[in-house]
């Protein structure tokens, strides 16, 4: 599509700084659909190089027809994919039409989720896992504090990411409806599901045994889902320091979660933590980390 007829699609002015767009439209008939959709005819989700707000909204309307636009700059993008967190502009990504990518920057994205193999896959099962394992650990302090509401919540998002590793390791990119997308895969995380949100028990008795539950996952998924930072850590002699660790690219997103997994890691001897003399440690030691 030419860039003339690009404006005129979307009823909005184009500049060259425009990488790519895909439109999704309002179908009535799509099992699931992007919230961006309600009461708009159309979402546009246009690629910017950068730019200096992570995302930028305009409205437009030609006649009839809404049209809600969605600036990105690459790298949200790119962050949205690989973080799994941003299910909206996943959604556009995924299921919208293609109506702008002369670098075809779009279609390799859209290949490199359909494929689902290497980095990319890589990358969600750790940053899934380490989700996993934080939401997990909140559920059981809630739960030692007796606040037993506040747990179920928890250990109902820990099942969740649970879910898109089952995804994952199936090797399909992991739905926003992800509950829809694991029923065909005869997963115990959704009869677990079930067990927490259907069961007779108590909340207390429903709440502790999916926690049982989730403590055997994490122990038995733990090396597969933490290959990419177990790579990283092997990938130099030195050790690795926590800021090191949180500035490498393919580990940026974890800032909440990557000292937890890291705790984890030493106590099941996964990894080691070395004590060291740093300027900046204070009166004791900074503590770094290799395989």
């Amino acid at each position: 599509m030419e860039l003339s007829n690009l404006t005129l699609f979307s009823g909005e002015t184009f500049d060259e700084s425009v990488l790519g767009a895909v439109a999704l439209h309002q179908t009535g008939n799509a099992p699931f659909q992007s919230a961006l959709l309600h009461d708009f005819d159309m979402v546009v989700l246009m690629l910017h190089e950068e730019q200096e707000k992570e995302r930028i909204i305009t409205h437009t309307m030609a006649g009839e027809r809404r049209t809600q636009s969605v600036h990105v700059g690459l790298s949200a993008l790119e962050r949205a994919v690989m973080a799994g967190d941003n299910n909206e502009l996943l959604t556009s990504l995924i299921a919208g039409e293609v109506i702008w990518d002369p670098k075809g920057i779009l279609g390799e994205m859209r290949r490199e989720i359909i494929q689902f193999q290497g980095p990319i896959k890589e990358r969600i099962l750790f940053m899934e896992f380490s989700r996993f394992l934080h939401m997990y650990v909140k559920s059981k302090r809630y739960m030692e504090a007796g606040c037993t509401m506040d747990a179920y919540n928890c250990v109902l998002i820990a099942l969740y990411h649970w879910a898109r590793i089952e995804v994952s390791e199936a090797g399909c990119f992991p739905d926003p409806a992800v509950w829809e997308q694991i029923k065909g895969l005869n997963s115990s995380v959704h009869k677990l599901y079930e067990e927490l949100t259907v069961s007779t028990e108590t909340l207390d008795q429903r709440v502790e045994l999916i926690l049982l539950a989730c403590e055997f996952s994490i122990m038995s998924k733990m090396s597969d889902c933490c290959s990419i930072l177990l790579n990283i850590l092997g990938s130099r002699k030195e050790p690795w320091s926590i800021k090191e660790l949180l500035q490498h690219s393919g580990l940026s997103q974890l800032g909440a979660e990557l000292p937890l997994v890291l705790r984890k890691l030493v106590s099941r001897s996964q990894i080691r933590e070395i004590a060291s003399w740093a300027e900046d440690a204070g009166d004791g030691h900074a503590v770094r980390y290799t395989l």
